[in-house]
């Protein structure tokens, strides 16, 4: 027997129950396939606008923070995506070279470079945001905003609840 933890979505009460490998091996298949649908339809939903204008879903979401915030950094980017610096670092090496962004250095700290989006940029931002807004508020009509909102907080609780389990003390090691 594996005593596996769950968690209640209410009040965050831990519940210890005993599961043994068949079933636990059935709830982590389980797991990688509902992942695995929904990566792929959250990829449907982007795919085309960003293959339209040769961004990755990663370089969106860079172009879609400097949209929304002032004064933003590389490394204010890396620390809420919670990737490395140099993995930001690529992405925006690849905006600079399409010319969608551009760097200012701060006046007061010339080190300190603050990204902004190229007028190319903003247009690229705002029509594959548009593309993307446009199917998701066609799934919010047909779903209700009740039940998005409600997976949406599930995914959110789940999120949180495992990073704060934090990592496992051991890893398998293979050879």
């Amino acid at each position: 027997m594996v005593k596996g933890v769950i968690y209640s979505n209410k009040s965050n009460e831990v519940m210890v129950i005993a599961m043994n490998n068949d079933e636990l091996s059935k709830l982590l298949n389980d797991y990688f396939e509902a992942y695995q649908n929904t990566t792929k339809i959250m990829m449907d939903l982007v795919a085309w606008p960003l293959s339209q204008n040769k961004l990755s879903f990663e370089q969106f979401l860079i172009l879609r923070r400097i949209a929304t915030t002032e004064d933003v950094t590389l490394n204010d980017i890396a620390i809420q995506r919670q990737v490395t610096r140099s993995a930001i670092s690529r992405q925006v090496k690849s905006l600079l070279m399409q010319h969608y962004v551009f760097q200012v250095p701060d006046p007061r700290d010339r080190r300190r470079l603050y990204l902004h989006l190229t007028e190319r940029g903003q247009q690229v931002e705002r029509v594959v945001d548009q593309a993307i807004t446009q199917h998701f508020d066609h799934w919010v009509n047909q779903l209700g905003a009740p039940q998005i909102d409600q997976v949406l907080q599930m995914m959110e609780t789940f999120s949180k609840q495992v990073t704060d389990l934090g990592e496992p003390q051991s890893h398998p090691v293979l050879h």
